[in-house]
């Protein structure tokens, strides 16, 4: 797996602060769970990086530019295969890219969302 660039890792942290936020304050999500203070968001021996829960529990894995990658979708197919369902998050540029592995490593039970940053604003794509 890549490593995250330390701007990276800013925004990968930025990104899942943002999402429990709308999940909890807009979205009435009952809880919203993430890696970032404690090690809470924990399914099966998954981690990751964010767990709504609702009326629904809704599975987050939050991409960066360095980590759209083969060696990424192993944590993926796992996701895939122990917890169903979740949502992949990946910058908006690299959409076709996280596609083309997702196809490429037949991963099935994959909502892609992505993100970007417009007007200064974080912007989301494809959020349930």
């Amino acid at each position: 797996m890549a490593m995250r660039s330390p701007k990276e890792m800013k925004m990968h942290e930025t990104i899942i602060k943002t999402l429990k936020t709308i999940y909890l304050n807009q979205k009435g999500a009952d809880a919203a769970l993430t890696n970032i203070d404690k090690q809470e968001a924990v399914v099966q021996g998954l981690m990751p990086d964010l767990i709504v829960k609702g009326n629904h529990t809704l599975t987050f894995k939050v991409e960066t530019e360095s980590t759209v990658t083969d060696g990424s979708a192993i944590e993926w197919k796992s996701f895939s295969e122990k917890i169903g369902t979740f949502y992949l998050l990946v910058p908006e540029p690299l959409k076709t890219e996280a596609l083309s592995i997702i196809k490429k490593l037949a991963i099935p039970h994959v909502v892609l969302s992505t993100y970007k940053i417009a007007d200064n604003k974080l912007k989301f794509g494809n959020l349930p």
